[in-house]
């Protein structure tokens, strides 16, 4: 279709999402015309709804995912507990943002720049059927050649609302970063792993190596875990390299993680973004290394990111980056409920070979008993979503 055609269109299906994400939707895009991630990466599957009211400068756009049992990301987030990734849920708003400056011709608007007041109090499972992302602008600035789009944010699963977010933004220039550096890296043992570790071993380990992170992705780290101990994602979506420093306790709610990643131009995303590494998963990444802190530091059940105050983006990962730093510290800890539940904040950095990537005010992931689904792909009460839900005991 011509660009003209595109921007009077209120609604696009499947194929055309198809389309768009491959630049092949219309035929005189103009340069510079923001585009969505495709493949594995695409968002969502339709846009049900464009609005814009040039008197109030507001608008909206609404799209919907086919949610499916087989869908990549569960098979390896989490082994024995699959749930669609939280930072997809946060991609899927800024890919929409960036469709919607596209449908409103914003030349150069598509780079994230940050949100606030996220927070996940449900989870997406293998048997939902229908994600909506809902998308309300509340403003678009222009100073000179830049521009800046301005949201708020709701993810519902079957009509259940589970995230939303405040705000959210995108732009054509990033922010400007502090003059911050990362920390000196320290030198991490690659020794192979020949064999589980105690529970008391894990816990007083001061880093983890590379086998040892995949060892606890794949739940072999640990031989005598005395319960459910917070997972690691594997394969594609494991963001955690090695862990060169982790230090505190859940009890003084302080502490510190610094960990390393090798970045490669051959690592699978790149081919389906233009040339950038998506930032949710680098917000992934700070809330992985939360739970890596929940396991060690001994809170017992299953970990879910439940969200962050803020996240200030100022730039992208790129495929000629060499290594990837995250550093996060723990800033507060609280038990809560009958059931122990345990809740960890922590404020973080990514760097990219030494350059800020973003930075994340109270990351908040939680630990939780009895929320695990272990027999996917089998349909049972724990593979809906939803609101998070515990299990119920046999004969109780």
């Amino acid at each position: 279709m011509k660009f003209d055609e595109f921007r009077r269109q209120k609604q696009f299906d499947r194929d055309q999402v198809v389309a768009f994400s491959q630049n092949r939707l219309i035929d005189d895009a103009p340069a510079r015309l923001p585009g969505i991630s495709g493949w594995q990466l695409l968002p969502f599957h339709q846009v049900t709804r464009l609005e814009w009211d040039e008197a109030s400068g507001t608008g909206m756009i609404e799209a919907e995912r086919d949610n499916h049992v087989d869908d990549w990301f569960y098979g390896c987030h989490f082994l024995g507990d699959p749930v669609m990734p939280g930072c997809w849920g946060v991609d899927a708003v800024w890919q929409c943002l960036k469709f919607f400056a596209a449908w409103r011709g914003l030349p150069g608007c598509e780079l994230p720049l940050g949100m606030e007041n996220v927070s996940f109090f449900g989870q997406i499972r293998p048997h939902d059927k229908r994600i909506v992302y809902r998308v309300e602008i509340s403003a678009i600035e222009a100073s000179g050649d830049d521009v800046l789009v301005t949201a708020k944010a709701s993810v519902a699963v079957d009509e259940t609302t589970v995230y939303t977010i405040e705000s959210a933004q995108i732009g054509s220039a990033f922010w400007e970063a502090p003059p911050v550096a990362p920390k000196a890296p320290r030198q991490v043992p690659s020794a192979p792993l020949l064999a589980p570790i105690s529970y008391e071993e894990f816990r007083a380990k001061k880093s983890l190596s590379h086998a040892e992170v995949l060892a606890l992705s794949r739940g072999n780290l640990v031989a005598d875990a005395p319960g459910e101990l917070a997972l690691l994602p594997c394969e594609q979506m494991l963001e955690v390299g090695s862990i060169e420093r982790i230090e505190g306790s859940i009890d003084s709610g302080e502490g510190e993680i610094v960990a390393a990643r090798l970045n490669s131009p051959l690592d699978w995303y790149y081919p389906m973004t233009p040339g950038v590494k998506p930032t949710a998963l680098s917000i992934d990444a700070i809330w992985q290394l939360t739970g890596v802190f929940h396991a060690w530091g001994g809170s017992q059940g299953t970990g879910r990111a439940l969200g962050y105050e803020r996240v200030e983006v100022f730039g992208h990962v790129l495929p000629t980056d060499r290594e990837v730093r995250c550093e996060l510290k723990i800033v507060k800890t609280v038990r809560a409920g009958e059931l122990g539940d345990v809740f960890v904040r922590a404020d973080a950095w990514v760097f990219a070979d030494g350059r800020p990537i973003l930075c994340m005010t109270n990351a908040n992931v939680g630990c939780h008993k009895n929320i695990r689904y272990s027999d996917y792909p089998c349909q049972s009460e724990m593979g809906f979503g939803g609101k998070l839900k515990t299990r119920v005991k046999v004969g109780v």
